[in-house]
């Protein structure tokens, strides 16, 4: 497998509680059954044997697609280390409640022992805080190699890695190759200048090319721009904020491709979009892989054929003179989090956990069980459906990876965006007045 993920994409979601250098509980008594000590947590001085307590507070549990495997996984581990290691989770299934508890808890010093966050926090400022621990030795020694490449190096801090990007999104084309085919297209465009080429060829058939949006949050569209700004900057071109040459550039070419999209793009929602798409009058749909299962329902067959069977995955196409070829567009939907410990064994106890769940084989039962998708590298499971194993081989193949915009920048970029966009593609502003006034939101929130 190749390198994936650089960033991040994105992706997202999450949460909740414990105590920062818990020590671990006193065992029961020892008895001739009693098992011996962990080689991960030794008990010192001959004295009895400690359970090590590890506090998660997971919203992996109760409707959550991953709950189901997460807890079989756990309890297995729990198993394989009874009366030296136990994983006792704290159930929360209330996301935003979660978020919010987790914030709490953090700040008053509470730190959790696991826990599970997503970008909503500031990744910076938690790890400067000294409250979690740094995987980044671990990670060195070997670890890291089960990752995709640069997939948690984008989110260190001055060298430590306190925020592990686990569960991810990938955004990439999907197409209808009938519709192609009809178009008089065998393949998927290559560059973006073959690509612009394709949407007036598919405009002359009578196909949108493509789905756009700038209503409500713009999300298809803002999907869009961050493919573009990745393929002609590349992985470094969030480094100087907006200031990169690359946002001016995909904005001229954003607002070309809604000539090729439905009537009422500028007012359209994310339904509009979807309907457009499953109406088999857009030819390429991009959206994350939580919309796959979509492909295979029988109410979206037409005339007895899947969605999926005339689908096929593509990557962004490459933009002459950029610098993204090869990269991929993400998002992190869930790091993993460990509070910094006193006791070296209750730190070795916890990072022997948190490599048992990002363990491949286990990652790939994960994926195969939920449909969500990893920054582990794994093997799709050959019963996973055939575009999730596309999409999988794809963020297998990506030499690097990037968030998404939205993702990229504070959240007055994201609340700005459709304001900005349609501004842009009525003609109000041009690519750099489109530009300037997402930095202008983002300067009067500071």
């Amino acid at each position: 497998m190749k390198k994936a993920i650089a960033l991040l994409l994105a992706l997202t979601m999450v949460f909740a509680l414990c105590a920062c250098g818990q020590q671990a509980a006193p065992a029961p008594a020892a008895s001739n059954d009693a098992p011996a000590a962990s080689n991960d947590a030794p008990a010192a001085n001959d004295k009895p044997a400690q359970e090590i307590i590890i506090n998660f507070p997971s919203v992996w549990v109760g409707t959550d697609s991953k709950a189901p495997y997460m807890e079989k996984l756990i309890a297995q581990f729990n198993e394989e280390n009874a009366g030296s290691i136990k994983v006792v989770v704290e159930e929360q299934t209330d996301y935003q409640a979660a978020r919010d508890k987790l914030r709490t808890t953090i700040t008053t010093g509470n730190t959790p022992d696991l826990c599970i966050l997503d970008t909503t926090y500031d990744i910076k400022a938690y790890t400067a805080s000294g409250k979690f621990m740094d995987l980044a030795p671990y990670l060195n020694e070997g670890w890291g190699e089960d990752f995709a490449d640069g997939s948690y190096e984008a989110w260190s801090v001055d060298g430590k890695v306190c925020f592990l990007p686990f569960e991810s999104a990938v955004f990439t084309p999907i197409y209808n190759t009938k519709i192609f085919a009809e178009i008089g297209w065998d393949h998927f465009p290559a560059t973006y200048d073959e690509f612009m080429q394709f949407c007036k060829d598919a405009k002359a058939k009578g196909y949108n090319a493509m789905g756009q949006m700038a209503g409500e949050n713009g999300w298809s569209s803002m999907l869009w721009y961050s493919l573009i700004v990745e393929a002609i900057g590349g992985k470094d071109v969030y480094a100087n904020g907006l200031k990169d040459p690359a946002f001016v550039q995909a904005a001229e070419i954003l607002k070309e491709m809604y000539s090729y999209t439905f009537d009422g793009a500028i007012s359209a929602s994310a339904g509009d979009v979807n309907g457009h798409w499953l109406a088999r009058d857009t030819a390429i749909y991009l959206n994350g892989p939580w919309w796959v299962a979509n492909l295979y329902k029988e109410e979206n067959a037409k005339d007895g054929v899947l969605l999926a069977d005339d689908c096929e995955v593509a990557v962004n196409p490459k933009y002459e003179g950029g610098k993204g070829e090869g990269g991929l567009v993400t998002t992190v939907q869930a790091f993993l989090a460990a509070a910094k410990q006193d006791d070296p064994a209750k730190e070795a106890a916890v990072v022997k956990f948190i490599k048992y769940i990002t363990d491949p084989q286990h990652v790939s039962e994960l994926a195969l069980s939920s449909g969500a998708m990893f920054f582990v590298k794994y093997e799709p499971s050959p019963d996973t459906s055939v575009i999730s194993q596309k999409l999988t081989q794809v963020a297998n193949d990506a030499s690097f990876t990037i968030i998404h915009v939205n993702g990229a920048f504070p959240t007055a970029f994201s609340t700005e965006f459709p304001a900005a966009l349609s501004a842009l593609v009525l003609g109000q502003v041009d690519a750099q007045g489109f530009v300037d006034q997402l930095q202008t939101a983002i300067d009067n929130a500071a």
